[in-house]
């Protein structure tokens, strides 16, 4: 029969409708609750009093119908479309398909037709019913409208995409998801690798910036991120500058991975219908990265497991062991018979190979993840924080601290990554240094702080913003915004509330001993344990003060106050006799002693 040229073929496209409907159906109905559902039974617009309230309810409810559309759209993607060419995945509908008198292009253009028109039309409905409660703002309800189908669109091309590689059902599932996660995947991979072999490694996989390749090559991720900020000052639910950018650069990769399966599915040979790869070029690259990232992931859960993770031997056994698993096993899968060892072997000595060696390099830190020190233009601010002293993070923006915290983590760097020491978790004087960068990403390294390497890091440790972050947990305050403030006393079981003019006093005597203090005395950096609990309040914000015995001015201030009897009152430091504190107000440490 002579094939004639035709964007859709009719009578197959009532075919897939016929086939798909129930599918269409659930996912109408399920936005159905989501969306128009919601605004009808909680936005209520007719008493005028409450239609600020009213708008409010509906772009919350707008906002929360974004965040649904992510996962909505990823199941019903791939879900419409597996339904849709789940022929592929038997050679009788293979056959029988592909002698219906329409080319494979159009039986393909035919598919997308039914999958992603029908969805539209669903979705531009759910759009209209939500807005009849009158209340709806236009401009919010055809973002969600734009941002629902971009997303649809983008996981059925994948799953499309998916189909097209794998000639059998499940696989074509598995491949669905293993393309959604294998970039973040990855990313995992090397924050546990690094976190074994590199003390001072603190990077998670949330250090990442939105524009990182990891989070553009996690669709769900990013699209995540750019929904956190979707609502504006107003309460209006609108889509940012970053999202519409996302959208975008997704609905171009939706439509290139629709070409791209388009030319698959015309030289996808029909005798692989059953088989777990159309493609036999696809079956080491599969086999590869199964072994590699099976046995790196699945070795560190079990050197976990078996609590090794700090001996090299054992950790190479379990990487190198569960890797030739994984291989092994997705040969069988892939040829459907145990029978894989009389070719394979040569592969599984080169895995063997090439996972030993990636191990080593990481622990040689041959990729330079230890070593990475920022440039002072690439960061935008730094926080930082030790540990022992107190539970909040100093965040510094001004240029030349940050300048003498990237000098002091070369340092620190270099020591660390000479030593090559494994963490004391017992030694809890440790300095965090977290970068945010200019790009949205971080960089965060952890470092023990030892006494032979306060002079190395002076510059950043007499910085005026670490200074104050040693005894304040807000460095921004000024006296002159204090305006109520209070001490509490909990072994006396004492509240002392303060007026306006003692907190400006108190806050001044801080200043001045924090000015004073000695930043190369490794008492300093030792935990204090102190009874007073400090609180200064202005019209903005409250800062809590920890007292350490270097603050000799802000003691005397509070002996005089008739609060502590003496300076070692603070710390504990009496006992039931008489016990004289003494204490040094000028020149070096002072000493808090009990005679």
């Amino acid at each position: 029969m002579l094939l004639t040229k035709s964007c859709f073929n009719p009578a197959l496209l009532r075919s897939d409708l016929r086939r798909c409907w129930p599918l269409l159906a659930g996912y109408t109905f399920l936005w159905f609750l989501i969306l128009p559902l919601r605004m009808w039974n909680d936005v209520d617009p007719s008493p005028d009093d409450f239609l600020l309230q009213a708008r409010s309810t509906a772009m919350e409810i707008l906002g929360t119908s974004t965040t649904a559309a992510i996962w909505m759209n990823l199941i019903f993607g791939i879900m419409l479309a597996m339904a849709l060419f789940t022929y592929l995945s038997s050679p009788r509908g293979t056959y029988g398909m592909h002698s219906f008198p329409a080319s494979r292009g159009c039986q393909f253009r035919t598919h997308v037709l039914c999958g992603v028109g029908c969805v539209a039309v669903s979705n531009v409905l759910i759009c209209l019913l939500s807005a009849q409660n009158g209340v709806t703002h236009w401009g919010a309800s055809l973002s969600w409208l734009v941002f629902s189908l971009v997303t649809f669109l983008l996981f059925f091309a994948l799953g499309s995409f998916c189909c097209m590689l794998c000639g059998w059902l499940p696989a074509m599932a598995v491949a669905y998801g293993a393309v959604n996660c294998v970039a973040i995947f990855c990313r995992i991979l090397a924050d546990g690798m690094c976190s074994i072999f590199y003390p001072s490694y603190n990077d998670t996989v949330y250090s990442m910036g939105r524009n990182n390749i990891v989070t553009w090559l996690t669709p769900v991720l990013r699209l995540h991120l750019d929904l956190q900020e979707m609502y504006a000052e107003d309460g209006t639910f609108v889509l940012t500058a970053s999202a519409w950018k996302s959208l975008l650069v997704y609905g171009i990769a939706a439509l290139v991975l629709l070409v791209a399966g388009a030319l698959l599915y015309r030289i996808r040979r029909s005798e692989a219908s059953g088989d777990t790869l159309a493609f036999r070029p696809l079956r080491p690259v599969v086999r590869w990265a199964v072994g590699l990232l099976g046995g790196l992931g699945l070795g560190l859960v079990l050197a976990e497991m078996l609590n090794c993770t700090g001996n090299t031997q054992a950790l190479l056994a379990c990487i190198v062991t569960l890797g030739l698993v994984c291989m092994i096993g997705t040969q069988m899968l892939i040829a459907r018979t145990p029978r894989v060892f009389g070719k394979l072997w040569p592969e599984l000595l080169a895995l063997c190979i090439a996972l030993v060696a990636l191990c080593l390099c990481i622990r040689a830190d041959v990729f330079g993840y230890e070593r990475r020190v920022p440039q002072v233009s690439q960061v935008e601010s730094v926080g930082i924080y030790q540990r022992s002293i107190y539970r909040s993070t100093a965040k510094i923006t001004d240029p030349e601290e940050i300048g003498a915290i990237v000098q002091a983590h070369r340092y620190l760097a270099g020591r660390a990554a000479g030593e090559n020491r494994t963490p004391d978790s017992s030694e809890i004087n440790t300095i965090y240094i977290t970068y945010n960068l200019k790009n949205g990403g971080t960089l965060s390294r952890k470092y023990q702080l030892r006494s032979e390497d306060l002079t190395a890091v002076r510059a950043m440790l007499e910085s005026e913003t670490f200074r104050r972050s040693l005894v304040l947990d807000d460095t921004g305050m000024t006296a002159e915004k204090l305006i109520h403030g209070y001490i509490g006393y909990p072994n006396k079981d004492m509240d002392r509330e303060l007026s306006a003019q003692e907190c400006r006093l108190l806050y001044q005597t801080l200043l001045e001993d924090i000015a004073h203090m000695n930043m190369l005395d490794p008492d300093l950096y030792v935990y204090q344990d102190t009874v007073l609990q400090i609180m200064l309040d202005s019209d903005e914000r409250t800062v809590s003060t920890r007292l350490n015995p270097q603050c000799t001015r802000t003691l005397a201030l509070l002996q005089e106050w008739g609060i502590i009897s003496s300076p070692g009152e603070a710390f504990n430091a009496t006992d039931e006799g008489d016990a004289e504190d003494t204490i040094a107000y000028s020149g070096g440490m002072p000493n808090i002693a009990i005679a």
